[in-house]
C-alpha cells in the first residue's frame, strides 16, 4: 500500500527532529563529574592513619593440579628435560611465572614453580638418589611443570628472560 507524500515528508522530518535533539544533547553534556563539589577540602593532619593506596601484591599466582596421576616437575620447560620430582592431583601450587616451550596437549604454556614449592615437590626416587645432589646442576635449578595439567586460579605474569 503506498502511502501518500505528505505522511512521508512529516514522517521523515519528525525523524530528523528528533536525531538533531538527541544530537545536541550530546553535545551539550559535560562528561563525567567529579562528586565533590569545590568548597570542600581534604586536610591532611600528617598522622598515620593516611592510606597512600600502594598495597604490596603478591609475589606469586596459585595454581592447582587437574591431572588424574602425579604430574612430573622438569628442570626445563620440555618433556625432554631432567624429572626432579612430582606434584599430585589436586595439589595447590604457588607459580612464579609463565613461558612459552614444548607443545603438551595442544598447550605451550609451562609454569615456574615459586621457591616455597619447590619444597613440595616429592623426588620420586625412595631414597635411591639425593635430591640436593642432582638439584646441584645448573640446569636443574628451576622447576617447571605444563600448563596443560594445572588450573591457575589467580593470573599468572609472563617470564622475563
Amino acid at each position: 500500500m503506498l502511502k501518500p507524500t505528505r505522511t512521508i515528508l512529516a514522517l521523515a522530518t519528525g525523524g530528523l527532529v528528533l536525531g538533531l535533539v538527541g544530537a545536541g544533547t550530546a553535545i551539550a553534556d559535560e562528561g563525567p563529574m567529579d562528586d565533590m563539589s569545590g568548597h570542600e577540602k581534604v586536610i591532611l593532619d600528617g598522622h598515620d592513619d593516611y592510606d597512600d593506596g600502594d598495597y604490596d601484591r603478591p609475589r606469586h599466582a596459585w595454581g592447582k593440579v587437574v591431572s588424574h596421576g602425579p604430574l612430573k616437575v622438569r628442570s626445563k620447560p620440555s618433556t625432554r628435560a631432567y624429572v626432579l620430582g612430582k606434584v599430585q592431583p589436586h595439589q595447590k601450587l604457588a607459580l612464579e611465572c609463565k613461558t612459552r616451550g614444548e607443545r603438551v596437549d595442544g598447550n605451550n604454556i609451562w609454569y615456574l614453580l615459586a621457591d616455597r614449592d619447590r619444597e613440595n615437590v616429592n623426588d620420586g626416587m625412595n631414597g635411591d638418589e639425593d635430591l640436593t645432589e642432582r638439584m646441584n646442576h645448573k640446569d636443574r635449578k628451576d622447576r617447571w611443570v605444563s600448563a596443560r595439567y594445572v588450573d591457575n586460579l589467580s593470573p599468572v605474569k609472563w617470564c622475563r628472560n
